[in-house]
């Protein structure tokens, strides 16, 4: 009965072992941007910087060479035995997006011996957008050690997880303005065609349903009047004239009618 269990222990084994390898573990509000990943978490390559003799292994998300948490080693090619350091940890990760750009951060590596105040060593990898590649060129850029503090190993990776919604296509806006201008002209074509060919119209009678769009227009004329009208609706204008007072006539003059020839 025992040895019937031996194959159940081994799976169990297996799936505990498999669901407790390390992960990129974020804090806060970046973890949202974690998910991001997803397509190319699991991924591990091979960096080298030949001008220092240094190569680096980098997994995205996982521990590289059979190591726990270290997410990129860092392989001293000159030294004997080739010496090995962790440049930053999967479980101490801090990610930043931007425009077509995702920045990863593995903080916690092994220290510094001589230089920026024995801190530890940090990977920041900046996964810039290739839409045409999942996975892109891989690059070292440089490494800032030259300095007391805040120094960092940056490398270069081209992914198309990076690549936002703007530069992948049209927006639901931009889409519905070119539906609505192509069936415009399609409308202003077939109707001008029908109205030349079929029912023989000339110049502006050529536009289809041209008396409808005149009393529109003088709808949206009626309108306008009406809303930005600057003098009071309604009322008439009056004309008022001259009267006998204004023209200061009085019984004065009736006295030299005498003078007058007869």
């Amino acid at each position: 009965m025992m040895y019937d269990k031996i194959p159940v222990i081994l799976l169990w084994t297996v799936f505990v072992f498999h669901s407790t390898e390390a992960q990129c573990i974020a804090q806060g509000n970046e973890q949202k941007y974690l998910s991001l990943l997803d397509p190319i978490v699991g991924q591990k390559f091979e960096v080298t910087d030949a001008p220092k003799n240094f190569s680096y292994s980098i997994g995205i998300c996982t521990p590289v060479e059979n190591t726990q948490d270290y997410g990129v080693i860092q392989t001293d090619l000159k030294s004997e035995g080739h010496a090995k350091k962790s440049v930053g940890l999967i479980t101490q990760t801090h990610i930043q997006r931007g425009t077509d750009w995702l920045l990863l951060t593995y903080a916690g590596g092994d220290p510094y011996n001589n230089h920026c105040s024995h801190e530890a060593r940090k990977a920041v990898i900046m996964i810039v957008c290739d839409p045409s590649n999942l996975v892109g060129s891989k690059r070292i850029i440089i490494e800032s050690s030259d300095k007391n503090d805040q120094c960092y190993y940056l490398f270069e990776f081209g992914s198309s997880v990076s690549c936002s919604n703007a530069s992948t296509g049209l927006s639901v806006g931009s889409i519905i303005c070119i539906i609505f201008f192509v069936v415009v002209l399609l409308y202003l074509l077939v109707g001008i065609l029908y109205q030349r060919c079929v029912a023989g119209a000339k110049g502006m009678e050529q536009i289809p349903n041209i008396a409808f769009w005149r009393e529109l227009g003088n709808l949206i004329a009626d309108g306008t009047d009406f809303v930005f009208r600057s003098t009071p609706r309604g009322q008439p204008k009056t004309y008022k004239g001259i009267g006998d007072d204004q023209l200061a006539m009085d019984d004065d003059d009736d006295r030299d009618d005498h003078l007058l020839p007869m």
